[in-house]
Formats: structure tokens, C-alpha cells, sequence
């Protein structure tokens, strides 16, 4: 069963729902059906997100979700006892059970998926670049790297954060892409004053700052004076 059908049969489940409410019944018997469609229909929103997610991440080259099959269970069964007049509370239920279980499952994979991917793309990036870059533009490149990498590292995902992590992506890509790679005394300068603790001038050579101030990057560099 391919992915796209899968979805589609979760779809018709709801659909089968509405229709419910459409027959003649009772009047505590359709309260009680559109009370149960109601709650259904919340699960099935739930888990068609979740899918829409699932082939979104397929999309863009992420892993493929196994429990994206699970989208159609419960629905056969539910669909029979449809067809023989409005279903009882326990096929509601059971529907209802399915439905949620199958949304877990894919989110719980969606979100697995998500990390592997967005962390694959971002080692894809030549970040050691973005010292290389204009004055002006470094802030900005910075910027992006911080929203990827909170992106990378979020709890939800839904198709809204894929694309904004593909746009930033590929315009901090663009920006680095035609980047000089930076000198090795000067990355491990950088890394140096990013240890803690940070090391005191004393600790900095006048050629190191000079480096610094070639690739302009010593108005990034604070200095505090202890016990002051």
C-alpha cells in the first residue's frame, strides 16, 4: 500500500463520519452520534497532520516513516458497522483508539526523522565560512545558523517549520557558498576565545590580534577587566 492511498483511506473515515450526522435518527441518537463524529473528527485532524508532515519530510529526502501504514487502521472495520446503521459507542471507540495510536506512532517518527534530516543539512553547511563574510553580513549569517540549529532541535515539527528551515537553509548556503574557507590559525583563534575560561589579553599575541583585525573580526571580541 503506497503512502498517498493511505492517507486518502484516513480521509475517508471522516468523511464517512459526516455522512452519519446526514441520516434521519432520533434525536438523543444523533445527539449521541454527533457527539461521537465531534471527537473522531479532532483525532482524525490530529493524525492527518501528522501524515501531511510525514510526506513532507519524505519530500525533501528524510527517511521514510514505517508506521505511515498505521494511517488506515480502524478503518474497515468501522466502515462496515457504518454501513449497517449508525455505530455504537465501543466502535467509536475503537476508531477513535486507532486513530490516536497511528498519530503517535507517525509523530513520534516524524520527529526522528526531522532530527536526523535538519542535522544532516546543516553539517551540509560550510559554517566555518561565515568569519570569511563581509562585516555585514556575518550578523545575519549568524542569525541563521541559531534559528537552524533551534529548528533542528525542536520537540514539534510541522510542515510550516520544513519550509522556513529550507528557505533560511538555502539562503545561508547562497551566502556561503562563494566564501573563502578561513585559515586554521585563524579557527583556532576562535575557538580559543570561545573556551572558558576565556583567555586574558596576556594570553593573546599581537599577531593574533592582528589576524583578528585582517579578517575584521576584532569588534567582536569584548574585553573585561577583572575585579573591576
Amino acid at each position: 500500500m503506497t503512502q498517498r492511498p493511505v492517507y486518502e483511506m484516513a480521509l475517508q473515515l471522516q468523511d464517512r463520519a459526516r455522512q452519519l450526522s446526514e441520516g434521519a435518527a432520533g434525536e438523543k441518537e444523533a445527539a449521541r452520534v454527533a457527539s461521537r463524529i465531534s471527537e473522531l473528527t479532532a483525532r482524525l485532524a490530529e493524525l492527518r497532520r501528522e501524515v501531511t508532515v510525514a510526506l513532507a519530510l519524505k519530500d525533501q529526502g528524510a527517511a521514510v516513516v514505517a508506521s505511515l501504514p498505521t494511517a488506515s487502521d480502524g478503518l474497515e472495520p468501522f466502515t462496515r458497522r457504518a454501513e449497517n446503521g449508525w455505530p455504537g459507542d465501543q466502535a467509536f471507540n475503537t476508531a477513535k483508539r486507532k486513530v490516536q495510536e497511528a498519530a503517535t506512532a507517525i509523530r513520534e517518527e516524524n520527529l526522528a526523522a526531522w532530527a536526523e534530516w535538519s542535522g544532516r543539512r546543516l553539517a551540509a553547511l560550510p559554517l566555518a565560512r561565515i568569519p570569511m563574510l563581509p562585516p555585514q553580513e556575518q550578523a545575519s549569517a549568524r542569525s541563521r545558523r541559531v534559528d537552524l540549529e533551534r529548528a533542528a532541535s525542536a520537540k514539534t515539527v510541522t510542515t510550516g517549520d520544513i519550509t522556513l528551515f529550507v528557505t533560511k537553509w538555502e539562503s545561508l548556503a547562497e551566502s556561503l557558498r562563494d566564501a573563502k574557507e578561513p585559515p586554521a590559525e585563524l579557527l583556532a583563534l576562535l575557538e580559543r576565545l570561545d573556551s572558558r575560561p576565556a583567555p586574558t589579553l596576556r594570553d593573546i599575541t599581537d599577531q593574533e590580534i592582528a589576524l583578528l583585525r585582517e579578517f575584521a573580526m576584532d569588534g567582536q571580541v569584548s574585553l573585561t577587566r577583572k575585579g573591576a
